[in-house]
């Protein structure tokens, strides 16, 4: 049995992607506090879309407990009672709806023009370096990379911001696991969690 609740972003002309990197930074921090001690947390973006990563995000797991206790972090009430955000009540998964994967794959990275650029310019300077001819591969320019969202996220031990790169995987009725990193997200080898799509109820 899980649970979820989301948060819906209502300001109409927010960044949502800046919104969704705050609320998970929020679940970062709670994650690496004392009082979650495990990873069950998930993250689900019920109104994801090619162009938007939606104006709403969601938070799965069988843990009631550490749901109820991150529903009332400060940060959440104090955007709630500003009218910035809502914040639902907690509610039960059913039982009906398909498997997601929610992939943090900072590989996706290299495959982004100005990464591209600055790789190529690094490769050059070694060559340089070492009295070679420079011969760019194509296999560089020719990298095939699937959709993806940049949420921007700030990091609590230094302060910088950075990107995180998150991919939408359909599982339909696969079965469910709740191994997540610290952000809530699966990766492509360590943690392979699922959460619910949760557009249709949300």
């Amino acid at each position: 049995m899980r649970y979820f609740f989301y948060i819906r972003y209502l300001m109409p002309s927010a960044n949502h992607a800046f919104l969704a990197g705050r609320c998970i930074a929020c679940l970062h921090g709670f994650i690496s506090g004392p009082k979650i001690t495990s990873s069950g947390i998930g993250v689900s973006f019920p109104s994801w879309a090619t162009g938007t990563v939606g104006d709403s995000i969601a938070f799965v797991s069988k843990d009631i407990n550490a749901l109820s206790y991150l529903s009332s972090a400060r940060y959440f009430k104090n955007m709630a009672d500003e009218g910035f955000i809502d914040v639902s009540d907690i509610k039960m998964v059913p039982a009906t709806l398909e498997e997601v994967r929610f992939i943090r794959n900072q590989h996706v990275a290299k495959s982004f023009p100005g990464e591209i650029k600055r790789r190529l310019i690094r490769s050059k300077n070694r060559a340089e370096k070492r009295g070679e001819t420079f011969m760019p591969s194509s296999a560089v320019s020719d990298r095939f990379v699937d959709h993806c969202h940049v949420i921007p996220i700030d990091s609590h031990s230094s302060g910088q911001r950075f990107p995180l790169y998150v991919q939408l995987e359909t599982l339909g009725e696969e079965s469910k696991c709740d191994s997540y990193n610290s952000y809530g997200l699966a990766t492509q080898h360590t943690y392979p969690g699922s959460v619910p799509n949760l557009k249709q109820i949300t």
